[in-house]
């Protein structure tokens, strides 16, 4: 669980010259993921990883260290010598919505880190079981109003972006439906297919196969944008449910008051890993978007996702007791 008030009055304080060595790096920089291995975090900070090797001239080493919806590892990044050693490749989860559903969280998404920039986005599709007699989304909202609190929809765990997708979809669509929680998105769309939920947002990555072998359907995309992988899913705007942008982003933090050309250094070899012809492989094989967002466009960004999640985790009444 999180440390208390008093580690998070110790996260460091100290940088200047003495940090900012013309050297570095002189060993190796750690990227901590903050879920398990072979999720989709995991999968991008590994293939990002070789080629920020060659740009650095030391190696990249990635971390697995899950816990408390990502936080565990933030927490550790936060507290962690701000000298680029040491990095977390934060969600929207630990740099978006976790500070909102925990109060008690000893890091801030925006006072504890220095962003990097982000990298990607996850789309997360709009799918219902196979059996469910709807065709369009907004068939679902009329369904859903018909018989409100009578569906259930599934999500990889409280909090998870798949989590705060369909909490902001009944949000804009008006509508109520049971949570099953679920511990990732195997299981998830193990019971999607098997009609022990009637539906869930699910990263497209995760579902895929089972959205091509007609075992579950995709209804739309809640993007801004329609995924190239499946050009013929609409986006939830298209489909006549506006608003319910819920991408997924991975996004490189350093620890607080890390220096700014160490920084700057990373961004640039992280910009250059993105254009590598084995990432975008990998990328697209795996159904993430590309998308470097630069480290003076980040702040404003963070803070931006900070307040829409807290306001969907009000509305939607998630904050975890004190």
């Amino acid at each position: 669980m999180f440390l208390g008030a008093a580690g998070a009055a110790l996260l460091p304080a100290l940088s200047g010259p003495a940090l900012a060595q013309t050297d570095w790096p002189a060993r190796p920089v750690t990227v901590v993921v903050p879920y398990p291995p072979a999720g989709s975090v995991d999968l991008v900070a590994r293939a990002i990883g070789e080629p920020m090797t060659r740009a650095l001239g030391q190696p990249v080493v990635v971390e697995n260290r899950g816990g408390s919806g990502g936080s565990v590892a933030a927490q550790a990044v936060a507290l962690a010598d701000p000298d680029a050693y040491r990095l977390v490749l934060g969600t929207q989860q630990t740099h978006g919505t976790n500070e909102a559903i925990y109060p008690s969280l000893p890091y801030r998404a925006i006072d504890s880190f220095v962003p990097i920039c982000q990298v990607c986005t996850v789309p997360h599709a709009l799918v219902v079981k196979k059996t469910l007699p709807v065709a369009t989304a907004t068939e679902l909202v009329a369904l859903l109003k018909r018989e409100p609190g009578k569906l259930n929809y599934g999500s990889t765990g409280i909090g998870s972006s798949s989590h705060l997708a369909c909490e902001l979809f009944k949000i804009k669509a008006g509508v109520e439906a049971q949570h099953v929680p679920y511990r990732g998105g195997g299981p998830l769309a193990q019971d999607l297919m098997a009609g022990v939920v009637d539906f869930g947002f699910i990263a497209v990555a995760n579902i895929r196969g089972q959205l091509e072998g007609g075992m579950v359907r995709a209804l739309a995309i809640a993007s801004s944008r329609r995924v190239p992988l499946m050009p013929d899913i609409p986006t939830l705007a298209e489909a006549g449910v506006p608003d319910v942008d819920a991408d997924a982003w991975f996004a490189y933090f350093a620890p607080a008051k890390t220096p700014a050309d160490r920084v700057a250094r990373l961004a640039a070899a992280i910009e250059g890993a993105l254009t590598a012809d084995a990432v975008r492989e990998t990328f697209d094989r795996n159904a993430v978007v590309a998308r470097f967002r630069p480290t003076a466009e980040m702040p404003d960004f963070v803070a931006a996702e900070v307040k829409k999640w807290a306001e969907v985790v009000r509305l939607a009444n998630l904050v975890e007791a004190k």
